[in-house]
């Protein structure tokens, strides 16, 4: 059985007995749109289905330990601090946590969205996302919130705007498919532009290596930054710094000489177990085996 998220943003039932809503903008009368703080210890949800987009953003100073449910399978996914979840509206959602956490949870109406901005339409859809770390959708979030907290005293009008950068934000670089117009053609990096990439991410490649710092060197943004890039190679910065990282690893292992767990560290994997699956998605054998095969 699916349940439904209510048009005033209440559950048909109770997510938890420990939920605190510190500031809401019930009372304001908003059109479309209904923005919450509060806290929570523990949170489940099968099949839960709402007539809006779900942001939820972790503003606990810790991480949340999820487990997320697609069909028959389950994934367990950390929500870092400051981390946004994304559910489009009417797209049913499982997932669960026995963590306690602050949030701030932002629902907008689909027709909101498109009403807010002309870059919305309802050729743009979105899918389910997590992961998000995002700046601006951080500082827009907080900004909603302090404004609820503070009465609405600029007027239904600010929020309105803060909307409407919030709907052309997330469209802009978060929307599925993009219809005509919607965005800018993104044209490439000239050939010089993305050898001076390349050679910075093979420079840096077995540091803590950010697109942050490398879109700085272009002077644009990190969204820019990745669309541009994907346009001139066909793979995303990090879907490359992957293979780059893989095809140095088979250079290592051939020469034998460094234990897997150096190799990982000097490549700087998250651990072994990371560099063991990335290895054999790509080559179809751990790490282990390859340098059996070489032996």
């Amino acid at each position: 059985m699916t349940d439904k998220i209510k048009s005033d943003g209440s559950c048909p039932f109770s997510v938890s007995d420990n939920l605190k809503i510190e500031a809401t903008s019930y009372d304001l009368n908003l059109e479309g749109i209904i923005i919450r703080y509060g806290s929570i210890s523990g949170f489940r949800a099968t099949d839960l289905v709402a007539p809006f987009h779900v942001f939820l953003m972790n503003v606990s100073d810790h991480d949340i330990a999820w487990e997320i449910s697609s069909g028959d399978s389950m994934k367990q996914v950390l929500m870092e601090p400051n981390q946004i979840f994304f559910n489009p509206a009417n797209v049913p959602f499982s997932r669960y946590t026995a963590d306690h956490y602050e949030f701030i949870l932002v629902l907008i109406e689909p027709e909101k969205m498109i009403s807010s901005t002309p870059i919305v339409t309802n050729n743009c859809t979105f899918t389910e996302t997590y992961h998000i770390k995002d700046p601006n959708l951080e500082y827009i979030f907080r900004l909603l919130l302090s404004e609820i907290q503070a009465g609405n005293q600029n007027g239904k009008l600010f929020i309105e705007n803060i909307v409407s950068i919030l709907a052309f934000h997330f469209a802009k670089n978060y929307s599925k498919e993009q219809s005509p117009g919607l965005v800018e053609n993104v044209s490439g990096f000239t050939s010089k532009e993305l050898e001076k990439a390349l050679y910075y991410i093979d420079k840096n490649m077995s540091e803590t290596f950010k697109i942050e710092n490398l879109a700085e060197e272009f002077g644009i943004s990190k969204f820019y930054f990745i669309k541009r890039f994907k346009s001139s190679t066909n793979v995303t910065p990090h879907q490359f710094i992957i293979k780059k990282k893989l095809e140095r690893s088979k250079n290592l292992l051939k020469e034998g000489s460094l234990s897997l767990t150096d190799i990982t560290y000097m490549l700087n994997f998250s651990d072994q177990s990371h560099f063991s699956n990335s290895f054999k998605k790509m080559y179809g054998m751990t790490p282990r085996e390859f340098r059996k095969t070489i032996q």
